[in-house]
């Protein structure tokens, strides 16, 4: 077996911090934008409610979720870690589904992400800050997520989740 020897000064699989620049929307609210790609990081209209339906809704989430047996565990990979709003509304469904339904005490959520552009942790704390303004719920969630950045293995107990 051999192992190939990159020869470039570069090195390889530079992870490169993601330029966040701010535009206001058509209600007046800042919001992040992409510097590198010019993209949105979320709908303008209403990003809680544009991840609830895209993500959770269309990926069946919160029935496959509800079917977990004691001790299963679920993994969910998504690429693209962005501002981390498809994982604040997974976890936030996932504490809210652990609360009604006692056998999912003992199950486990795995919630696997790579970001190729990751934001700079003074620009996520900014863009969190918002959320939990703009969705309360989110809140709880915001702090414990803000202390394991950057995304690495994590584990965020007691809630039975990794990140």
């Amino acid at each position: 077996m051999s192992i190939a020897h990159h020869t470039n000064a570069e090195p390889l699989n530079i992870i490169t911090p993601a330029k966040v620049e701010w535009q206001m929307d058509d209600t007046g609210n800042m919001v992040p934008v992409s510097g590198e790609f010019g993209d949105v990081y979320f709908s303008h209209a209403d990003g809680l409610a544009e991840t609830r339906h895209v993500f959770l809704a269309h990926n069946q989430l919160p029935d496959r979720l509800v079917r977990l047996a004691p001790k299963q565990c679920f993994t969910i990979a998504e690429l693209g870690f962005g501002t981390g709003l498809n994982f604040l509304a997974t976890w936030q469904l996932w504490r809210q589904l652990r609360d009604t339904y006692p056998q999912l005490a003992d199950a486990r959520l795995h919630f696997i992400t790579t970001e190729k552009f990751p934001i700079p942790l003074a620009d996520l704390t900014h863009i969190l800050a918002l959320w939990g303004e703009r969705a309360p719920e989110l809140g709880p969630l915001i702090e414990p997520l803000l202390a394991a950045y950057p995304p690495s293995y994590r584990r965020l107990s007691p809630f039975g989740l990794f990140l």
